[in-house]
């Protein structure tokens, strides 16, 4: 649309270019000095067109035009005839160009306002859609940094009350993961309202003479997470809307790390609890010490090599840490028995896997791939495991990856009825179960992770038995 609305301007400028010369020459020969006066109506496309840039090229037209249409055919020249004929010509000529030029400046301040409201928006989305505090972070500054309010950026955060750069950009790039040198800002400085001027960067050598001002970046309650701090070159205020958009980026960017903090800090006293939990049943069942430890860590490497998505090694975790709880119903003379339990003793120990799950259930934020490691840890690949005698695929992931690990720490792990298993016999006793008990894709996965260096060294570090384990 607008590409032909050019066009049809061009077209015009050129058709009122051939009007004015037909009308010169008529004009030159038959009509009066004050029918002359209106040849400026021809240049109003192109001076529509232009606006004032157009003025410089359309004066001296006007001019040449009007002396030429005075000295011939009739050569007679006079004051008032030229003002008669060309002044209120470009009087009405530069009002145009005004109106043109105040349309442009409105349109201009239109697309920017537009082109603002486009950046803000995709910053609160990249913001609110990032992963991570880190990510959400640089997700933050980017969007600031796109709005071109400043150059030169700075989220800082306070670390044992000493404000350390985070996140920067420009100038202040060299400052990432560092004190701000002779810094006097204080965790007052984010508690303010909103956007405050002042001398955010003394002791930086470069910015003596720019324009600082300090945004704060609040969670909900002003808790206080931190202050953005801008700067540019020279002695320029930041203005009203400048001010606007940084404070309403830094409120999106306050209330979203906020809350994902706030997630973190739950998700950590969720994982600590369970952990306790886990090693809680360890001192119940003394010849597994370790082994919850040993199991989680195992657990989330092989996790990390299939690919996993850190939700899903958090469950499985979570999983490993409560995979025996289950166990809280069997009587310690079936969980202690020195001697092999007999068929119904068996039977009872085997029951521990579903009252696990069962317990569990009624916990409302564990999810169901966590209830799933507890039920189905002890399902075999091909179909003769319990409870459910579940077979390959339909064992859920992280059951069949428990199940590895657990069967490993069993054999490398010292118990009152065997000697901890050498490396050697564990890799060839994990073979014997591929396909069997284990998911065999998995197992070849987790061999060629304990026999790496990093996975050898790992083994020597976590030895229960503290022997010798090199293969």
């Amino acid at each position: 649309m607008r590409v032909s609305y050019r066009k049809l301007l061009q077209n015009q400028s050129l058709l009122s270019l051939l009007a004015l010369l037909v009308w010169g020459g008529v004009s030159f020969l038959y009509l009066p000095d004050s029918y002359q006066a209106f040849s400026f109506l021809f240049l109003i496309p192109w001076v529509w067109k232009d606006g004032p840039r157009s003025m410089r090229w359309v004066v001296p037209l006007v001019f040449v035009y009007t002396i030429v249409q005075h000295l011939y055919p009739k050569s007679s020249l006079s004051l008032d005839s030229l003002l008669v004929t060309m002044l209120p010509g470009l009087i009405a000529l530069g009002f145009v160009a005004w109106l043109r030029e105040r349309d442009r400046r409105s349109q201009k301040e239109l697309e920017d306002s537009l082109r603002f409201m486009h950046l803000l928006e995709e910053g609160s989305l990249n913001i609110s859609t990032a992963n991570d505090p880190l990510e959400l972070t640089e997700s933050a500054m980017t969007a600031l940094h796109n709005l071109n309010i400043a150059p030169h950026l700075a989220f800082v955060r306070f670390r044992e009350g000493k404000p350390v750069v985070v996140s920067a950009r420009g100038a202040l790039e060299r400052y990432r993961g560092r004190h701000l040198p002779q810094q006097k800002l204080s965790t007052h400085a984010s508690l303010t309202d909103s956007f405050t001027v002042g001398n955010y960067l003394e002791g930086i050598p470069e910015s003596a003479g720019w324009s600082t001002a300090a945004v704060p970046v609040s969670a909900r309650q002003k808790r206080p997470l931190g202050v953005v701090i801008l700067a540019r070159e020279g002695n320029k205020p930041f203005q009203s809307d400048e001010k606007a958009m940084a404070n309403s980026l830094a409120r999106v960017m306050g209330a979203q790390l906020g809350q994902m903090e706030a997630l973190k800090h739950l998700e950590d006293a969720y994982d600590g609890t369970l952990r306790a939990l886990g090693l809680a049943l360890e001192f119940r069942d003394h010849e597994t010490q370790g082994h919850t430890k040993r199991v989680v860590a195992w657990a989330d490497q092989l996790a990390q090599d299939l690919g996993l998505d850190p939700s899903m090694r958090k469950f499985l975790r979570w999983g490993a840490y409560l995979h025996d709880i289950g166990k809280l119903s069997i009587s310690d003379h079936i969980l202690r028995k020195p001697d092999k339990l007999d068929e119904e003793e068996w039977e009872i120990m085997k029951s521990h896997v579903v009252m696990g799950w069962e317990m569990l259930s009624r916990v409302p934020f564990l999810p169901q791939e966590t209830l799933e490691v507890v039920r189905y840890h002890h399902e075999n690949w091909d179909g003769t495991g319990y409870p459910d005698g579940l077979k390959g695929q339909d064992i859920p992931i992280l059951a069949r990856i428990f199940a590895v690990v657990d069967t490993f720490d069993a054999l490398y792990s010292p118990r009152p009825y065997k000697r901890a298993w050498k490396p050697a016999e564990i890799i060839e006793e994990l073979n014997r179960l591929r396909g069997k008990k284990l998911d065999p894709k998995l197992v070849d996965i987790f061999i060629k992770r304990i026999t790496s260096p990093s996975g050898k060294e790992a083994m020597e570090v976590a030895n229960p038995s503290k022997a010798n384990v090199k293969a």
